[in-house]
């Protein structure tokens, strides 16, 4: 049974689940499916002058070893910028993460970040690729432009600004989702948001509380929420 943490959705009949942990659960293959981890993203802002406690990037490996304890999945799906492009201890915590899960295939779709040297990447369970192909799906970094498969990706590290009554406003992370992709919330604890501009074609999951909530645009109305579970598309 799926609880009320996270989202149900369809995309060509197959249900994906959209995790509160800024992650996807596609049940069918049994996949762990996210993007934009940044490792080395605290490195880089402590080389840089910026206060950052050292163990920040323990976070991400602490959520991921959540995901993997309660999905269990049979591969993991990582749509690129695993690394802030530069070698660093940190890639050390998440190659003995990756240890921990020997059966499990971690595959590397190529972010822009992705910059190392060939044999950092030289582990038996990870597989780097530019790009996944499969009948309705094509899963990459950068959203693409002119595709004829519906393009799962990440690059963008969605967010959405909402203002409140009083005028309070708060940024929430989401899943962006149109006729065309569905862009995947950055995974990495440090990283930022781009805030998009709310479109009225267009749905969003935000996250908030540590739940995936379905947020609805009436541009002309502002915005409401509703659990609606069918796609507009399908």
């Amino acid at each position: 049974m799926i609880d009320n943490l996270y989202k149900e959705i369809f995309l060509f009949e197959e249900p994906f689940y959209l995790l509160p942990q800024k992650a996807m659960y596609r049940p069918i293959k049994n996949q762990l499916i996210l993007s934009d981890i940044h490792l080395g993203k605290a490195s880089h802002f402590r080389k840089n002058g910026i206060p950052m406690p050292k163990e920040s990037h323990l976070k991400d490996i602490d959520t991921l070893h959540y995901l993997m304890n309660k999905w269990k999945p049979h591969t993991v799906l990582i749509l690129g910028d695993l690394f802030h492009s530069k070698f660093n201890n940190e890639w050390l915590w998440f190659k003995s993460f990756m240890m921990e899960y020997p059966i499990v295939s971690f595959m590397l779709v190529e972010g822009n970040h992705d910059v190392l040297k060939e044999n950092i990447y030289d582990i038996s369970n990870l597989f780097k690729v530019e790009i996944i192909e499969e009948d309705h799906f094509i899963f990459s970094h950068h959203p693409l432009k002119e595709n004829k498969k519906f393009n799962i990706c990440g690059h963008v590290h969605p967010g959405l600004k909402l203002t409140g009554s009083a005028k309070q406003t708060i940024k929430l992370p989401c899943f962006y989702l149109n006729k065309t992709h569905l862009i995947l919330p950055a995974f990495g604890y440090l990283t930022g948001l781009y805030i998009l501009e709310k479109e009225e074609n267009s749905i969003y999951y935000l996250i908030a509380n540590k739940r995936v909530i379905h947020l609805c645009l009436n541009i002309k109305r502002g915005c409401y929420f509703n659990n609606l579970r069918r796609l507009p598309f399908q």
